[in-house]
C-alpha cells in the first residue's frame, strides 16, 4: 500500500469524482459542492493506493493551530471495504501524524475528528486522554475544546458540549462530512458502542471527539509504525 499527501487545492476534477464514488460505496453521497467545501476547509489530502495504483482510501486533513495549540484535524474520508481497511486508515492517519511531528517538533498535538461510528472512535485509542470516554465526566476545558472543534468543523449551532454530539436541527438534512470507518471492526466493548450510539451522518448527526498525540510519540513515529 502506498500513501502520499499533498495540498488539497491541487486536486483535479477526476480525483474528486473518485472521492465521490468511494464515499458513495460506503453510503455517503456527497455532491460536487460538498466536496468543494471540503477542499476549502482542509488544506491537506491523503491518498492510499494499492499495488495496482487503484485508489484504496482518502481523507482530508489539516495541521493548524487552534487558539495557539497545535492540532491535527482528521477530515472526511473513507477506505474501501475489505480486509485492508484497517491498514489503510492507519497509514492515512499516520501520514498526518508524521507531518505533524515535523511541523510541531517537541509539542503535544491535539487530534480532532467528526465521526459516526464506534470504530472511528476506536482509532483515537492509540492517542492519550480521549474525550469523551465511557464513565468519564469531561471538565470545563475539555468541553471548551469540543466547542472549539465544533466551530472549526462548522457545527457550532448544532453541537451539544455535554454529549459531544452534532444534532440535526433544521428542515434540510445535511450529510455530516465524517471520517467513515465502516470496514473496521469495533473494539472496546459495549461501553464504547453505547457512548457513540446510533449516529447517521446522512441524517445530520455525528460526534466530535479528540485526543492528544504526545510529543515523544510523534517524534518516535509510533503513530505511523505501520508504514
Amino acid at each position: 500500500m502506498n500513501v502520499e499527501s499533498r495540498d488539497s487545492v491541487s486536486l483535479k476534477p477526476a480525483e474528486l469524482d473518485e472521492f465521490g464514488q468511494l464515499l458513495a460505496s460506503v453510503g455517503l453521497n456527497f455532491s460536487e459542492e460538498d466536496l468543494d467545501r471540503q477542499v476549502a476547509a482542509f488544506p491537506l489530502v491523503v491518498f492510499a493506493y494499492d499495488e495496482d495504483a487503484v485508489l484504496s482510501g482518502f481523507m482530508f486533513g489539516s495541521l493548524e493551530r487552534i487558539g495557539g495549540t497545535p492540532s491535527i484535524l482528521w477530515g472526511p474520508g473513507a477506505a474501501r471495504k475489505g480486509k485492508a481497511s484497517p491498514e489503510i486508515m492507519k497509514l492515512m492517519t499516520g501520514e498526518l501524524a508524521r507531518r505533524a511531528g515535523i511541523s510541531f517538533p517537541d509539542e503535544d498535538v491535539l487530534v480532532g475528528v467528526r465521526l459516526h461510528q464506534a470504530s472511528c472512535y476506536n482509532m483515537l485509542s492509540t492517542y492519550s486522554s480521549v474525550v469523551p470516554r465511557p464513565g468519564y465526566n469531561p471538565n470545563g476545558e475539555e468541553r471548551a475544546w469540543g466547542r472549539r472543534l465544533a466551530k472549526r468543523f462548522g457545527h457550532e449551532s448544532a453541537y451539544d458540549d455535554r454529549t459531544f454530539m452534532i444534532k440535526h436541527t433544521g428542515r434540510k438534512i445535511p450529510v455530516v462530512p465524517v471520517l467513515d470507518t465502516v470496514g473496521i471492526k469495533t473494539t472496546g466493548g459495549a461501553k464504547v458502542v453505547q457512548l457513540v450510539g446510533q449516529l447517521d451522518a446522512t441524517k445530520g448527526t455525528g460526534m466530535i471527539a479528540f485526543a492528544w498525540a504526545i510529543a515523544e510519540d510523534l517524534s518516535s513515529g509510533v503513530f505511523n509504525a505501520a508504514r
